[in-house]
């Protein structure tokens, strides 16, 4: 029985045409190569996915290839034309790959945020009285205290610590360039000088 069903089907597919066969195997490749083109093209999820079910289609088709035109022309013409058709489906899905590879986006460093010295507002500080404390006291506190940052910063010091005493000196060299100070700005200038305390014992200063 699986004899007769053999001939039957050798006997069906020898009266079909082979150029018919040819059409049929290579525009039905050209077909799935357009879809999948198209599909990568309208959909970034498919686009965004991998292409070896293509490479797959294309082994598979060149295997199918290759029986075909054994049944016509000998074994040689027929790898030759088996092997120029893989090259191909091979070039058709670099040119898959090639569309899905997403486009380098160009980095956008933003800059270095300006790290500035934190004082009491102008509106509370101009609600304060006058203060009766010297400007050269205080500019005698705030040279040594920016002495001594100077030499921190000669130091090699953590990222965090050394970005905390440029802060420090910032605000230093702005209340220098004032010269009289608010309350709540010689409480800064406290604080300012807790914190280098900190950072000298750390750093044996």
């Amino acid at each position: 029985m699986f004899t007769s069903l053999l001939k039957n089907a050798e006997a069906f597919f020898s009266q079909i045409n082979f150029g018919f066969l040819v059409y049929v195997v290579w525009g039905s490749f050209a077909a799935l190569f357009v879809i999948t083109l198209a599909a990568n093209i309208l959909f970034s999820k498919i686009r965004a996915a991998k292409k070896n079910s293509f490479l797959c289609l294309v082994n598979a088709y060149s295997g199918v290839n290759l029986a075909l035109f054994i049944t016509e022309y000998d074994i040689s013409p027929s790898i030759f034309v088996t092997a120029v058709f893989w090259v191909a489906g091979y070039l058709l899905y670099g040119l898959l790959c090639l569309i899905s590879k997403p486009a380098k986006q160009t980095s956008t460093r933003t800059p270095a945020a300006v790290v500035q010295p934190v004082l009491q507002p102008a509106a509370a500080a101009a609600k304060q009285p006058a203060l009766d404390i010297p400007a050269a006291r205080n500019n005698v506190r705030l040279d040594h205290a920016l002495s001594i940052t100077d030499k921190l910063l000669t130091k090699n010091l953590g990222k965090s610590d050394r970005q905390e005493l440029e802060r420090l000196k910032n605000t230093l060299s702005v209340m220098q360039i004032k010269g009289i100070l608010t309350p709540a700005e010689m409480d800064v200038l406290n604080d300012n000088f807790n914190a280098l305390l900190k950072l000298m014992a750390k750093y044996n200063v």
